[in-house]
């Protein structure tokens, strides 16, 4: 059997001087901040959105509420390891994963690679395909869209 999930997630920029924005685990220097309750790295949130959206158990506010502070600064990569771990209890594993992330502030390039080399770490599976494009009119915002394939 298998299921397809799609998520999604962006978060406002802001402007700060020798910031470092987590996309997919990976650190970026950068002279913008995400404004966000955890670290922010959009890419995992999007990953595990996906994630819970094909084994039909809602998104990661039901799991990790933004007004709870005990979520507050926590790691994406939790965020994300909570979900392969209810993929594993579901006897589930995850066949591949295609992103698309989008900002007009943030050039990322040959960071593409990166991204996509610490995800296949962090999400066992080879299968990963990171794109990125921009909105091409004036935006401070991040948004990364995910769709994935999960097999029994």
């Amino acid at each position: 059997m298998y299921l397809i999930g799609q998520g999604n997630d962006s978060h406002e920029l802001t402007e700060m001087h020798g910031a470092t924005i987590l996309l997919g685990g990976y650190p970026i220097r950068t002279n913008w901040r995400v404004i966000s309750h955890s670290d922010g790295d959009i890419v995992l949130h999007t990953i595990a959105n996906a994630i819970l959206g094909a084994l039909q158990l809602g998104d990661i506010g039901q799991y990790f509420k933004d007004t709870d502070y005990k979520n507050k600064g926590i790691s994406s990569i939790k965020i994300v390891q909570y979900a392969m771990a209810l993929l594993k209890k579901s006897r589930f594993k995850l066949v591949n994963v295609d992103l698309t992330i989008t900002c007009e502030n943030i050039l990322l390039g040959s960071n593409k690679a990166y991204i996509k080399k610490s995800l296949v770490k962090i999400l066992k599976t080879k299968l990963v395909n990171v794109k990125a494009t921009r909105y091409e009119h004036p935006s401070n915002f991040i948004k990364c869209d995910a769709v994935i394939l999960i097999r029994k």
